[in-house]
């Protein structure tokens, strides 16, 4: 009899939600498609940079560790955290220069801020921004500069230059969606955007692949690993923004901006559905997110404009946490000031 209540197990809780650990594990799996997608176009370099990542990320996690006589966190929160810097990072960043600049930046962080599920300011977003104030010039900031905006649209000047390359199978693909999908709704749809969509030739891994980005975060969203209202909220409103005043501080009309170029080529998806919602950082109610999110694309906005930046992604995290703790606060101060009175009232 008592040989079997020996061990103790949580196989009776339920949980409202994933762990930390589980979504990390979840979000590794849904990224491996792009990891196959970097082997299959060569980008050797790039991979090179995400295991050097993981690699500066378990360091820093051990230093830290040893030095707090703490156990190691979940392996999988680190080695996200690590593939997600080495995501963000151009494909010819110096690999010895980003391991040492990437640990110190996350061992700082850590005593800084608190580490990985406790910190208010995003270490990826961070990391990466380290990075750039130390070679600016491997972050390229946008794709178009101002005075072609004023002239011509951009998504236009992007393929005369070169810059994105459209696949054999764009057209073809572009024809199909203009006849069944869009013609009854009046819209037609330039070639090109399917090719951004697929594989924008970004040196940013992350913002390569929309398409791969897309389906991983549905996937994530589907099955609970992802806060779905927040980074629906924050797309929503920065892609309005975009089309009501994206040409507008440049000459051009209202209602004329890019939402196509403006979350294909700036890294917005990928920061939104992976950084946005990292585990710490955000509000916990449903007014408090909602907020959050809102800001967040007004944010997105102001910093990014109508897309093609390189960098702009990382300050939008960054800002969004500078409000989070505020709105924590409030969320706090609310629940303190009325949910608890009412209570003590009908008790």
């Amino acid at each position: 009899m008592k040989d079997s209540y020996k061990k103790l197990t949580l196989a009776p809780f339920c949980y409202s939600t994933q762990s930390v650990g589980s979504k990390a594990k979840a979000t590794i799996i849904m990224l491996l498609p792009q990891v196959f997608m970097l082997f299959y176009t060569k980008c050797y370099s790039s991979i090179l940079l995400i295991c050097l990542a993981m690699a500066a990320s378990l360091a820093a996690d051990c230093v830290e560790s040893f030095s707090k006589k703490r156990p190691v966190k979940p392996a999988s929160s680190i080695y996200l955290q690590g593939v997600l810097i080495g995501f963000l990072m151009p494909f010819d960043y110096p690999p010895f220069k980003a391991f040492f600049l990437i640990f110190f930046t996350l061992l700082l962080t850590q005593y800084a801020f608190g580490g990985f599920a406790q910190s208010w300011a995003n270490p990826v977003a961070i990391c990466i921004i380290v990075l750039y104030l130390f070679f600016g010039e491997k972050l390229p900031n946008y794709l178009v500069d101002v005075s072609h905006l004023q002239r011509t649209g951009s998504f236009i000047k992007l393929l005369d230059d070169g810059l994105i390359t459209k696949f054999s199978c764009d057209s073809g693909i572009t024809s199909f969606l203009n006849i069944k999908v869009f013609e009854h709704a009046g819209i037609n749809l330039p070639e090109g955007y399917v090719s951004i969509f697929l594989d924008n030739g970004s040196p940013i891994p992350a913002f390569r692949f929309n398409f791969l980005t897309l389906i991983s975060t549905l996937v994530l969203i589907s099955f609970n690993m992802i806060n779905w209202r927040i980074p629906l909220i924050s797309l929503t409103v920065y892609i309005i923004l975009v089309r009501i005043f994206g040409l507008y501080p440049y000459g051009g009309l209202l209602g004329q901006g890019d939402m196509l170029l403006a979350i294909f080529t700036g890294g917005t998806l990928f920061c939104i559905f992976f950084l946005l919602t990292w585990p710490g950082t955000t509000p916990l109610s449903i007014p408090g997110m909602t907020l959050y999110a809102l800001l967040t694309g007004v944010f997105a906005f102001l910093i990014n404009g109508c897309g093609t930046s390189r960098f702009g992604a990382f300050f939008i995290i960054l800002a969004a946490n500078i409000i989070s703790p505020i709105i924590q606060y409030l969320e706090d101060w609310f629940y303190i000031s009325f949910k608890l009175k009412k209570l003590e009232m009908k008790q």
